[in-house]
């Protein structure tokens, strides 16, 4: 326990989940989502960006950011951010998860997961591709996956298009009211 404490990696997780929960708040105080794009005009997409990104910490705030990207904005910028959003958020965990692996030694702690997955862990893109399309903790599994096995940059950027393309579009398409779920 001790090494986890000292580790920078642990901080750096605790300093994403307190920032993405504080964002969360701050959009909240602002009146929710509709009102903060109102009042950030032209530079609403940049900043919706941002707070999805923050908040990949917090799975079903992301999920909730890309529902609402498909409300605020026209279906094909909802898209990209959500992509684009999911893209930046991969990149910043993988780089967290490789600093956790020198520092906590993820690799050995891996060896305790299930047979299928450590035969199938590493560079492996579509394992880390579909392991995107679980909800919830599919994508932070991938990024820690990629991340604690230092995969080639090329493989993480390729499983996160590839495995965020789906939802970016699901999510999207379900904030503009074209697909309802009831």
């Amino acid at each position: 326990m001790n090494r986890i404490l000292r580790s920078r990696a642990f901080w750096m997780l605790i300093l994403l989940v307190a920032l993405s929960l504080g964002i969360r708040e701050w959009v909240d105080a602002e009146g929710g989502p509709r009102e903060a794009v109102q009042r950030f005009g032209v530079w609403a997409p940049v900043v919706a960006l941002a707070v999805q990104t923050i908040t990949k910490m917090t799975p079903v705030g992301n999920v909730v950011m890309a529902v609402v990207n498909g409300v605020l904005f026209p279906l094909w910028l909802a898209i990209g951010l959500n992509l684009f959003s999911g893209l930046i958020g991969g990149m910043i965990m993988y780089t967290v998860w490789r600093r956790g692996d020198e520092e906590l030694d993820l690799q050995k702690q891996m060896e305790r997961l299930p047979g299928w997955v450590r035969r199938r862990a590493g560079d492996n893109l579509f394992f880390l591709t579909v392991l995107r399309f679980l909800p919830w903790v599919g994508g932070n599994m991938a990024d820690l996956v990629a991340g604690a096995h230092r995969i080639p940059l090329r493989t993480q950027v390729l499983s996160i298009l590839l495995g965020y393309l789906p939802g970016s579009i699901l999510y999207a398409l379900m904030g503009a009211g074209i697909i309802h779920w009831a």
